[in-house]
Order: structure tokens, then sequence, then C-alpha cells
């Protein structure tokens, strides 16, 4: 994994359609808490029961995300594409990892400081039913997908 230099701006939140409807001072407050992160084909960006510090969000690239079962097997459930909010755990106490997730091409991927996202939803009622909407949209999408995709799996 490598850290990019290039320090995010509203307007570069404004071109990804997770940050639709948040207002420019926003806009401004997740992108001081935010930073760029490259990844490589194959590389794992957490495991299954990781702790996580950090909410993604999907810049370029595509990623994997699965979960893995006894002896080593893992379940692919989905891939997470451009504009999508991944690892939203982060969020939630006790900030475990449900799900593997692995880049399957190089990836750029949007990093949000987790605690510092939770004190900006405690301050910001606004701020907070938008970003709680999102991550309830996220969980809601991943479930249905999951759902699916364990059922191929027990018809194979």
């Amino acid at each position: 994994m490598k850290t990019e230099g290039k320090k995010l701006t509203s307007t570069d939140f404004k071109k990804i359609r997770f940050f639709d409807h948040y207002t420019d001072k926003q806009l401004d407050t997740i992108a001081r808490m935010s930073s760029v992160k490259e990844f490589r084909v194959k590389e794992i960006l957490f495991e299954q029961y990781d702790e996580l510090s950090d909410v993604y969000v999907l810049l370029e690239g595509s990623l994997s995300l699965g979960i893995s079962l006894a002896k080593e097997k893992r379940i692919h459930l989905g891939t997470i594409e451009e504009g999508q909010m991944f690892s939203w755990s982060a969020v939630f106490s006790p900030y475990i990892s449900t799900a593997w997730v692995m880049a399957t091409t190089p990836a750029k991927v949007i990093s949000i400081d987790a605690k510092t996202l939770n004190k900006e939803i405690e301050k910001d009622c606004d701020f907070g039913f938008k970003t709680m909407s999102k991550i309830a949209q996220t969980i809601s999408h991943r479930l249905s997908d999951t759902r699916f995709q364990l059922m191929n799996q027990l018809m194979l």
C-alpha cells in the first residue's frame, strides 16, 4: 500500500456519488480527515476480523469483497465499484471487519479516519444523518448481495 501525497478538496468529493447531497462545508470537513491510498493487484486491504480505523470509498479500480470460512476457504461475495463505500465497521464498536477486501486491479481509495468521522457525526446532526443514511444504504445493499451469493453457493 502506498499513501498518495495529494491533499483532497471538496471539489474532489463532488465527483463521487457517495458524497452527493453533502454541503461544501461538510465536504471540506470530510476532506480534512481523508487521504488517498493506493493498492496493488492481489493486495489485501484488510482481512475479516481485523480491527478497522478507516472508512474507505473506492476512487479507481476494482476490489473483491468476501468472507472466510474454515480451512482458509474464501467466498467472493461481490465487487466493490468506484464511488462505493466499504469498511463501514470502522464506524461502529467493536470496529471489527465483517469481511475481507482485496484489490483485483490497481486501486485508489479515499481513506477517512473513523474516529474523526464519528466526532463529526456526533457534533453535526445534518452531517450525521446524511452519513448514517449512506452507511445504512451500503449495509442494506451488501446484505442483499451476500444473501444472493450465499444462495448461489448453496445451489452448487
